[in-house]
């Protein structure tokens, strides 16, 4: 089991958890700030079977794109980090 940490961009995040559902998937969306642009991000966190992990990174990929800077160059769209989880309990 892992749960997969995404970071992504506020703008995008609605349909990031669109997707998931789609995708039968469970998560949880927190708001966030910070960064170097210091701008709103959500926080989704998702409890996944390790075979899974792909699926819920592609999903994060393909339904974000990068923020932009006032140079007109462009940031990462978000940051994703998987970790062990030791027991998950579903109550």
């Amino acid at each position: 089991m892992k749960l997969v940490v995404a970071i992504v961009q506020d703008h995008d995040a609605g349909a990031v958890i669109d997707a998931l559902v789609a995708a039968e998937f469970r998560s949880t969306r927190i708001n966030t700030s910070g960064g170097f642009l210091k701008r709103g991000n959500a926080t989704i966190l998702v409890g996944v079977e390790d075979e899974r992990v792909p699926d819920v990174v592609r999903i994060v990929r393909e339904n974000t794109r990068p923020a932009s800077r006032e140079s007109g160059t462009s940031l990462a769209s978000g940051n994703v980090f998987v970790l062990d989880v030791a027991r998950f309990v579903r109550i």
